[in-house]
This record gives C-alpha cells, sequence and structure tokens, in this order.
C-alpha cells in the first residue's frame, strides 16, 4: 500500500495512494475510512506507531470509500513522513561506488545524521546556496522503522522495516572536502528531498534487488541497482540498533550508487534551473526543480 502525506484547503493529513491509472489519493482522515484506521490519527507518524501492516490490513478489509477518493492533481503531495524522528545517513555503501573512487570497502557502516529539518516533498525546490560550491545528488533506497530496534540480530532485522521509499542525499560536496566531514555539508535545508510515497513492505518484496536511477534535465547519471549494497538493509538496522536503538519514525538512507556528480567529467554538479529526478524501482520518481538561494550566512 502507498502511503503519501498531502495539503488539501490548508489541513495535511495521510493518504493512500491508488493505482488504478487515474493517480486518486483516498483520503484517510474523511468520516467513512475512520474504522479503517483503528482509532490511529490520519497521519504516517501515527499509522507507523499504531503498527502498519496491521493498519494495512485494516484499510484492505474495509476498502476504499468512494466518498475519500480526491484526484491527484487537487492536492498537494508532501514527504510522505514530513518531520521523521531522525534520519541515519550512510555514506561509501555501494561496491560500484567504491570501484569508481579506487576505494577498500569499510569494515563496517560509514554513519553521518541528516537533519530532519532537511526534509522536502516531490516537487519542492532544492535551494542551493549562492557561492556553495559543488553540490551533488545522492538517489538512495530509505528504509523507514516500524517497531523498536534494540540490539536485533540480522536475521530479525527487517521485521522492524515496515516501508521504503526514494530519498536524494543532496550533498554540499566541496564543503564536505573542506570541512573533513558530513555535518554541514549534507544539512542545508531542502537537502533531502524524500517522496512521493511510502510503500509498505508487503510491496517490496526484495528491497536487494531494485534498481537506482537519477537523472538531471532528463540526463541519466546514476544508474544502478540495490544488489550492489555492501552492508544492505538488514545489516544496517542490526548495525545501527546495536548503537543506540532504532524508534519508529527513524530513517535509514542506505547509500547512493555509481555517478555522484564529481566523478563526472566534468563534474555535472547540481545548478539553479534544472530538475532533478530519483527513481527506486516499485516506489515512484521523485522530482524536485533547483533554484538558488541567499549565500550561507548572508
Amino acid at each position: 500500500m502507498k502511503f503519501v502525506t498531502f495539503s488539501e484547503q490548508g489541513f495535511s493529513r495521510a493518504g493512500v495512494l491508488l493505482d488504478n491509472g487515474s493517480e486518486t489519493i483516498v483520503d484517510l482522515a474523511h468520516p467513512t475510512m475512520g474504522e479503517a484506521l483503528g482509532g490511529a490519527a490520519p497521519q504516517v507518524q501515527a499509522l507507523i506507531e499504531a503498527g502498519l501492516p496491521k493498519v494495512v490490513e485494516r484499510i484492505r478489509v474495509h476498502g476504499f470509500a468512494a466518498a475519500a477518493r480526491l484526484s491527484r492533481e487537487a492536492v498537494t503531495l508532501m514527504a510522505p513522513l514530513p518531520a521523521p524522528r531522525r534520519i541515519f545517513g550512510i555514506a561509501h555503501n555501494y561496491r560500484d561506488a567504491l570501484a569508481e573512487r579506487g576505494m577498500a570497502p569499510p569494515e563496517k557502516p560509514v554513519l553521518f545524521m541528516k537533519a530532519p529539518q532537511t526534509i522536502i516533498g516531490p516537487e519542492q525546490p532544492i535551494v542551493l546556496p549562492a557561492t556553495i560550491g559543488g553540490v551533488t545528488y545522492e538517489a538512495e533506497l530509505a528504509a523507514m522503522i516500524g517497531t523498536r530496534a534494540e540490539n536485533v540480530s540480522k536475521e530479525r532485522a527487517l521485521d522492524h522495516v515496515v516501508a521504503y521509499g526514494c530519498f536524494n542525499d543532496v550533498s554540499a560536496s566541496e564543503i564536505i572536502k573542506a570541512d573533513g566531514h558530513f555535518d554541514r555539508g549534507k544539512n542545508y535545508p531542502t537537502f533531502g528531498p524524500f517522496g512521493p510515497y511510502l510503500a509498505s513492505r508487503d510491496e517490496v518484496p526484495d528491497p536487494h534487488a531494485l534498481t537506482v536511477t537519477l537523472k538531471v534535465d532528463g540526463r541519466m547519471l546514476q544508474s544502478g541497482s540495490t544488489a550492489n549494497i555492501l552492508f544492505d538493509v538488514a545489516d544496517l538496522v542490526s548495525y545501527l540498533s546495536r548503537q543506540q536503538a532504532l524508534e519508529p519514525g527513524d530513517i535509514i538512507a542506505t547509500g547512493t550508487p555509481a555517478g555522484v556528480a564529481g566523478l563526472h567529467k566534468p563534474p555535472a554538479w547540481l545548478r539553479p534551473g534544472s530538475t532533478v529526478e530519483v527513481e527506486v524501482q516499485g516506489l515512484g520518481r521523485l522530482q524536485n526543480p533547483i533554484i538558488e538561494g541567499p549565500a550561507p550566512d548572508a
């Protein structure tokens, strides 16, 4: 089931995107859908906390009321979880990307934190501060934690993942290089496009067999597969859960394949006026325009 957050008439709430060829969204806040939610609020975080697999089953049994259906054109899609609890980013996690850089595989996941305030939804602009230098895109599979995970084994790790989505880990590469760490360069406002929806885990039989692509103005710049992930989703959940407990609403951005901007010749840095498009197989297309903003500290 494809869960979205959308705004309509100034009110944001959760919905379900239907695969009926007509871009229809079922408004989960509509009175006819209340029973299907089992008392949970019509917000994606609340549905995750209520147990998303159970919510999916209740909605399927209940069905989609005709009165609750809205046209996609009548609403504004937001990030499916506009305010995630935490975003765990993983660097250097694709074998093809490591080979492209001539890097040896790391012995353990390379972790950084992405601020929730970076999150934007589909069609919202990525704002590049003037004078920031080279900025890259990074197409990624995002895994959503649905139940508390603490010291979990790899064998049980995927039980704690309830949904998947597309993520673009926009990164100020030249600032990261100058700083010697990820903190500032990963965390400018709008540097976390996410969406267009969260697909419940039953729609993703194997998260390690998905194509991952990225285009800028229609030009293919990344084309990879999650089959090339070094530390897979189960590895990451298990590893992170041994560092600190993972909680419902945490996101793991699992890394990006070869083809980031700085490794093209010439570099394919993001530019104002362009449009960047991320697609992960079965998880939709995440498209964002790029605009220029004021210089940092201006």
